[in-house]
């Protein structure tokens, strides 16, 4: 807790000398030293991503920043990043076949399949960012059930991708939920531990499949207060900051 309220203050002083340097609300580029644009770039790219959670759907052992023994996720998505609770044609259209600039080739699911689709998610669905990464190409699915065609993101994990057909056909006959499954645009490539930026967690099944619809305590401090020690401390810092949260 201590080395993460320092670290909060030197970033706190440095944005703030910064800042000072501004005239009529602006900042010259060039009166910004090397080591205070490093830290303006650090903390841009720490606010793209702060408090997100993400589940790895592929890692490489041992390639991050040539450390011996770490490893980066070349694939993940964002769990708690939900933007629609139903699903419009136009989304339909995006998860399924991608946008049309960044297609080549005919669209893989035709006009009949996608209003198979809207039948058993236009009401009800879970959408959510899944990075800034792919968002033009089609969409992935998420979901707990071996179903044809999906593929288990780690063997044991019954944590499942894919198999759209026979996720939209166990939909409409009853066999599953519309919020038994999630669906992402965009994923996260490329996310390394090696700058602390990210923090590995191993996590049980249920808590990975949580739809993020309307939680009394964000994803992001139940994942940190359920791994405890420093993480479930910097979870009660952040705790503080919030007036619409009110810990247990």
């Amino acid at each position: 807790m201590y080395m993460h309220r320092l670290a909060e203050s030197l970033v706190t002083d440095g944005l703030q000398e910064v800042a000072s340097k501004a005239s009529g609300g602006r900042i010259q580029w060039d009166a910004v030293r090397v080591e205070q644009r490093e830290l303006l770039k650090l903390y841009r790219d720490a606010q793209d991503s702060w408090q997100e959670v993400a589940l790895v759907l592929r890692a490489d052992e041992g390639v991050a920043s040539g450390a011996e023994g770490s490893s980066v996720a070349s694939e993940a998505v964002v769990i708690n990043r939900p933007i629609a609770r139903s699903m419009s044609r136009q989304l339909a259209e995006l998860l399924l076949n991608g946008a049309d600039e960044a297609r080549d080739g005919p669209p893989q699911y035709d006009d009949a399949f996608v209003q198979r689709f809207l039948s058993a998610f236009a009401r009800e669905a879970a959408v959510y960012v899944g990075g800034p990464d792919l968002q033009e190409a089609a969409g992935l699915c998420v979901h707990g059930s071996e179903l044809p065609g999906a593929v288990e993101v780690a063997p044991g994990t019954r944590i499942f991708t894919g198999g759209v057909p026979a996720v939209v056909e166990a939909v409409l006959e009853g066999q599953l939920s519309p919020l038994d499954v999630r669906w992402f645009v965009g994923r996260r490539l490329s996310v390394s531990c090696a700058g602390s930026q990210w923090c590995p967690i191993s996590c049980s099944r249920p808590l990975a499949l949580k739809q993020c619809l309307g939680l009394p305590k964000p994803l992001w401090h139940e994942v940190l207060e359920t791994a405890g020690g420093e993480l479930a401390d910097i979870s009660r810092i952040e705790y503080l900051k919030r007036a619409d949260l009110q810990q247990e």
